[in-house]
């Protein structure tokens, strides 16, 4: 199977990945470079996928790297986490794909209006869904901890949790007991997600937990996922 690496060097992370006569997907426009016998393939979509992609802020169409060789993806600040699927389906927040393996199938997954409406994403708000079985790359702003929900939920202010399994119910709820307690605590609504299943919660962004303790952006360091 195709190998991801996680690098960093110059304050800058990116995936480097690793093929031996096979193939991967990555997000649209994140290519760096590659190096290696590599082709790119863009497979083209069905009408009703070709509708869904001009509605949603997310591209269906994402290239594929075929062959042998190395790919290098666009560097940023934020970080990487793998997932591995094992015949399930996941949903991913907005621009959390990066990469993955040929054998994971992507598509839209379309939240119920009223949601996106409370959630400031309009009446249409499309995501990524991603099932089947192999790896897949998320671009995370900063540490991510997995939680697994059982019957229960967690409720979180704006975009921190950027995956969950296909099985865990979504809404955006008032987390007080009414809206005048509401109106006093300042608080906003919240994003409540109710198991069973799992999410990938990123609770501190990486730049805003430096900068934070007053330190510098982290130095130098490469390691591999």
């Amino acid at each position: 199977m195709a190998q991801f690496e996680t690098q960093e060097a110059q304050f800058q992370r990116w995936i480097k990945i690793t093929l031996d006569d096979e193939a991967v997907r990555a997000e649209a426009g994140a290519l760096s470079y590659m190096r290696g016998e590599i082709e790119i393939d863009t497979p083209l979509p069905s009408l009703g996928q070709f509708i869904k992609c001009s509605l949603a802020d997310e591209p269906l169409v994402r290239p594929r790297y075929i062959g042998t060789g190395e790919v290098f993806l666009t560097s940023s600040f934020g970080g990487y986490h793998v997932i591995e699927l094992k015949d399930e389906a996941w949903i991913l927040e907005s621009g959390a794909y990066w990469a993955s393996d040929n054998t994971i199938e992507l598509g839209l997954y379309r939240e119920a209006m009223i949601t996106s409406f409370w959630a400031g994403e309009g009446f249409i708000d499309f995501q990524t869904k991603v099932s089947g079985s192999g790896r897949v790359v998320l671009n995370a702003p900063g540490p991510v901890e997995e939680i697994s929900l059982g019957n229960e939920s967690i409720s979180v202010e704006g975009k921190l949790i950027i995956a969950r399994t296909a099985g865990v119910g979504y809404k955006v709820a008032n987390p007080a007991r009414s809206y005048f307690r509401y109106w006093l605590s300042r608080e906003k609504f919240v994003r409540r997600y109710t198991g069973p299943g799992k999410v990938l919660l990123v609770s501190t962004p990486y730049l805003n937990r430096r900068l934070a303790a007053g330190l510098a952006p982290e130095s130098d360091t490469m390691s591999v996922s």
